[in-house]
């Protein structure tokens, strides 16, 4: 996934804030305070012994921390590397279902009546285009219930209709 790796990033310590851009075009802004940073920065570099999935920042007072690349991401709540990160969650029970039950994917794959090579896209979680109904239906072959849960988003997520979620404004108390 493009998004893995980091272009460019870029830090404010008046305003106390870490911008990630990332190569798939994605940029995360993410303040000091939401990942524990207390000083202020004096350098920040992408990583090359990550080959660009990490970040390094130099603090004023000469000490270094390490970033990952999903961090930002994650803070930020990108729609694409949540869902991403749910299908993982999802896949990864189905697989332990899998083992637990000694099934085999082809066996699975005639189950719903599909190709071996479909079953493998539904399981791969790099692949993010995936058909919920077949999923759910490797569900009840092993015996598993998915639930969906809807809940209002924490105050300060919600984006006005044709904004991008995420450059939006902090409102202040």
């Amino acid at each position: 996934m493009k998004t893995e790796r980091i272009k460019n990033a870029a830090f404010n310590n008046r305003r106390k804030v870490l911008t990630v851009e990332y190569a798939s075009g994605k940029k995360a802004e993410v303040h000091y305070g939401q990942i524990g940073i207390r000083r202020n920065l004096e350098d920040v570099w992408i990583d090359r012994e990550t080959r660009g999935r990490s970040l390094g920042l130099r603090f004023a007072d000469g000490s270094e921390d390490y970033m990952p690349y999903d961090q930002p991401l994650a803070l930020t709540k990108d729609p694409q590397f949540m869902l991403r990160t749910h299908l993982e969650k999802v896949i990864a029970r189905i697989n332990e279902a899998l083992a637990a039950k000694r099934m085999s994917k082809r066996h699975l794959a005639r189950q719903l009546g599909t190709s071996d090579n479909q079953v493998q896209r539904l399981l791969n979680p790099a692949i993010l285009n995936k058909n919920l109904e077949q999923l759910y239906r490797i569900g009840m072959i092993l015996g598993l219930e998915f639930e969906w849960h809807v809940r209002r988003a924490a105050r300060g997520r919600q984006c006005p209709p044709g904004t991008n979620p995420l450059m939006a404004p902090v409102p202040r108390r």
